[in-house]
């Protein structure tokens, strides 16, 4: 069979030229054998060799050519049209295998062309079917079975229903696999009094749920936002219930209005301080403008200065203090009173809000996260990785790349460090790490698992779905594979990978020193005289039974140790004879494992034996006393 031109890809610097049979080197990769010609490039405005400043490299696994241009020649949508002559087959004995006329194939720059775009869309529209599926998404916050909405919809089950019941109750994510989290929304959910010789249970609602599948929640700064603020509101509510307005002529309706309207905004804000995955920051600083008058520094704290609704309820009940001539009585004053203490309520929480608020703002690369709070971020993302995995499938069942076809499909990357794989597979393991393991992990290991496994399988997954998108091997999969509504699928399932990546990286942590890591804190005495005799405890981790300790004085090793536990030995040491000075300090495992403390211990010399000399005697005040020699 005659050798023919199979394809051509195009890029802005590289011309790849796809070969129905396997070349020779040699001739392959000689310039000269190839002609560019492309009427939009200047360089190549007329039929033109490459020249030999332009590498031609030949893949014989692909049985391709590659022309390196070296720089960006061609623009989006360019043609090109490649002429190539005299280039031989590794056994034909020299004969040119392209003909006396060569071979020619035209193509155009790839992908960056807006009416290639428009052609390959329609193509694809006429190509394939357009696939259409009964879409049903979880309920948002409840517990789904068999990936129907829990309490939605006339198939509810019965034990779907009790479910998403004891949910609300407990204010607690459903999870038949966390008794432990159960017994905790329980013990939250009811208090037990006893009351005459019987237990009585009082209900505590929540306006949040305490936990999601990870076991995270509202913890660190939002959790002592939202108690305070619902101490606050406790309280305000009762006093606001009890002010009456001072100013006779202040009107009904609007005192009940304003009175209204300030309880609903205070129990707005508490209950956005109360959601689940971080609260709306754009949603607390509106309703604090609204209510106060004000979201952010310097905080406006003078009860007869706030704005908003208080202020304006302030105002027409006529209960401000400075300069007030509707204040007459004790009772005119504590009026008075319980507003100042309502608004100091809220501008105390405001303050809170403002210090705490760079915890809630989303979108920051690297921002300190509480780990129980940012768990309900990752385990929606878990849920949208999974998502976005069917999707990708979906896609690939409507270009006719079913499910058995799908564990077939083997895709070959640039990458080397990449083995091939098939697309069922890679798409399985996303969905497990999602699904499965993710969550488990999360769970056992708590941080610790984030640094160390979730981060590092979340990093080769996403380079995995990167290299899949353009594979090697790209001409020998089905067409459909190529097509947009499959590559944009696969971009998404890239995209939303990076932003589980992104979510993860605040709450990792490093894996500590472990306690067999062989370490000397310090020694007990560091020091000891010449010439004397007595035990030396040497603290530090990795001690083992059969550790051997050396100090570096004359006579070397000492008496075989006593040993207490991993982080404790003691030795005895015999100074007779060793000089002053600062020694060595070895420690020597039985599994080799050896560690040297240099000067960790010091020799010192007898202390001599100093007269001191007579003080002088001070006088007295009171009697004489006689007289006394000093001593010697």
């Amino acid at each position: 069979m005659a050798l023919t031109i199979t394809d051509c890809k195009v890029t802005p610097s590289s011309i790849t030229i796809f070969f129905s049979d396997a070349l020779d080197d040699s001739t392959s990769t000689n310039s000269a054998n190839y002609t560019i010609y492309s009427p939009s490039a200047s360089a190549f405005s007329s039929p033109h060799s490459p020249g030999k400043n332009m590498k031609v490299s030949y893949d014989n696994s692909h049985r391709a050519a590659v022309i390196d241009l070296g720089s960006a020649i061609f623009g989006p949508g360019d043609w090109v049209t490649v002429t190539v002559k005299n280039v031989t087959l590794p056994s034909s004995s020299g004969a040119s295998a392209t003909g006396p006329n060569g071979l020619t194939i035209s193509a155009q720059v790839d992908g960056k062309s807006e009416m290639r775009q428009v052609t390959e869309s329609v193509e694809d529209a006429v190509s394939y079917p357009l696939l259409t599926e009964q879409v049903v998404f979880p309920r948002s916050g409840g517990p789904t079975t068999g990936g129907t909405s829990v309490g939605g919809g006339n198939g509810s089950s019965l034990g779907q229903t009790a479910a998403l019941s004891v949910g609300d109750v407990l204010g607690w994510k459903v999870n038949t696999s966390d008794p432990k989290g159960f017994i905790g929304a329980l013990t939250q959910a009811f208090t037990l009094t006893e009351v005459e010789g019987h237990v009585e249970s009082t209900w505590n609602p929540r306006t949040y749920a305490i936990q999601t599948d990870l076991g995270g929640g509202i913890t660190g700064a939002q959790a002592s936002l939202y108690t305070r603020a619902k101490d606050a509101l406790d309280q305000s509510l009762t006093l606001l219930d009890g002010l009456y307005p001072l100013d006779p002529e202040a009107d009904p309706e609007y005192v009940k209005a304003l009175r209204e309207m300030a309880r609903s905004q205070m129990t707005e804000i508490v209950k956005e301080f109360g959601v689940v995955g971080l609260p709306s920051v754009l949603r607390i600083n509106t309703y604090f403008d609204i209510l106060v008058g004000q979201h952010d520094l310097p905080v406006q704290f003078d009860p007869d200065q706030v704005g908003g609704t208080l202020g304006s309820l302030r105002q027409e009940y006529g209960i401000f203090f400075l300069g007030n001539p509707f204040s007459n009585s004790i009772e005119d004053e504590q009026d008075i009173t319980n507003f100042r203490v309502i608004s100091d309520y809220m501008t105390s929480l405001l303050q809170s809000w403002i210090s705490n608020r760079q915890f809630f703002l989303l979108g920051l690369n690297n921002q300190p996260a509480f780990f129980g709070t940012q768990l309900v971020l990752i385990s929606r993302q878990f849920s949208v990785v999974a998502e976005t995995v069917n999707e990708v499938r979906f896609a690939l069942d409507s270009v006719f790349i079913g499910p058995s076809e799908r564990q077939t499909l083997l895709l070959q990357f640039a990458d080397a460090t990449l083995p091939p794989m098939f697309i069922e597979d890679m798409l399985e393991e996303i969905e497990n790490l999602v699904t499965t393991e993710g969550p488990r992990l999360l769970q056992d290991g708590g941080r610790l698992s984030v640094n160390n496994n979730v981060l590092p399988v979340a990093r080769s997954l996403r380079k995995l779905v990167g290299q899949a998108r353009r594979p090697t091997n790209l001409r020998d999969i089905p067409d459909g594979y190529r097509t947009v509504r499959v590559q944009r699928t696969l971009d998404d399932l890239h995209d939303q990978l990076r932003e589980l990546i992104r979510l993860s990286q605040p709450v990792g942590r490093d894996v500590p020193n472990l306690d067999d890591t062989l370490t000397i804190s310090r020694l007990s005495p560091q020091s000891m005289v010449q010439d004397s005799r007595g035990s030396v405890s040497i603290f530090g981790t990795g001690f083992d039974p059969g550790s051997v300790v050396t100090f570096s004085v004359p006579g070397g090793q000492s008496p075989p140790p006593d040993f207490y536990s991993s982080e404790r030995i003691d030795v005895t040491l015999d100074l007779s004879g060793v000089p002053a000075g600062d020694y060595d300090v070895m420690i020597t495992n039985p599994d080799g494992r050896t560690l040297v403390v240099t000067d960790g211990f010091t020799v010192t010399a007898p202390q001599q034996l100093v007269r001191r000399p007579a003080r002088k005697q001070r006088p007295r005040k009171g009697p004489a006393q006689p007289s006394q020699p000093p001593r010697p």
